[in-house]
């Protein structure tokens, strides 16, 4: 299997000097990205009841309206986040699969983070969310978790499905193209380190 010569050039940094690539890609290549109704909805009601409520509180006089400025400012940044943030950070991300280890690259404020899953103490993965040649490797297995009326499962802590893209993009290959090839190649690394 090919690589792209120019996600290669961005792994570079994070290679040891004998290590082999085998594999590069991005997430959501030839599907798109589609945000969580619930946080759109959650989001632009929160936005919305703060600017109106400052609103309301700053016509009535004093400076009881100030209150509601930072209520505002947090609205924006969900906004933001859900429009625009998250699908940046997807946009961003590079994963690798080389001889030793699978390598996924963020992109955030601060920089670049590499999150390397070496096979040698990587038990299983699991293939999700499959249509036709593209879906999910998740590296991070799901732990049980019990809220007091039913067990469910949970990546670290949060509920499956309901999951934010930017701190979790280092859990799993997400939404690739050639799925199953990149399964099997990670799957016959894992047999040969055991």
């Amino acid at each position: 299997m090919t690589y792209n010569t120019e996600l290669y050039h961005e792994l570079q940094p994070f290679l040891h000097p004998d290590e082999q690539v085998l594999w590069t890609g991005k997430p959501y290549t030839s599907r798109s990205y589609h945000t969580s109704p619930f946080l759109v909805i959650f989001s632009l009601f929160w936005c919305g009841f703060a600017v109106f409520w400052t609103v309301m509180a700053s016509s009535a006089g004093g400076f009881f309206g100030l209150f509601g400025i930072p209520f505002v400012c947090v609205g924006v940044y969900l906004l933001y986040s859900v429009f625009f943030g998250q699908k940046k950070a997807i946009q961003s991300a590079v994963y690798a699969v080389t001889d030793r280890r699978a390598l996924i690259l963020t992109h955030d404020r601060n920089g670049v983070n590499c999150t390397e899953y070496v096979f040698a103490n990587l038990a299983n993965i699991s293939l999700e969310d499959v249509q036709g040649d593209t879906g999910t490797i998740r590296f991070v297995q799901p732990m049980p978790y019990y809220n007091g009326y039913h067990y469910g499962n949970a990546y670290y802590g949060r509920r499956r499905g309901g999951y934010d893209a930017r701190r979790e993009l280092s859990t799993a290959f997400f939404m690739i193209d050639g799925v199953h090839e990149v399964y099997r190649m990670i799957s016959e690394q894992l047999g040969r380190t055991a």
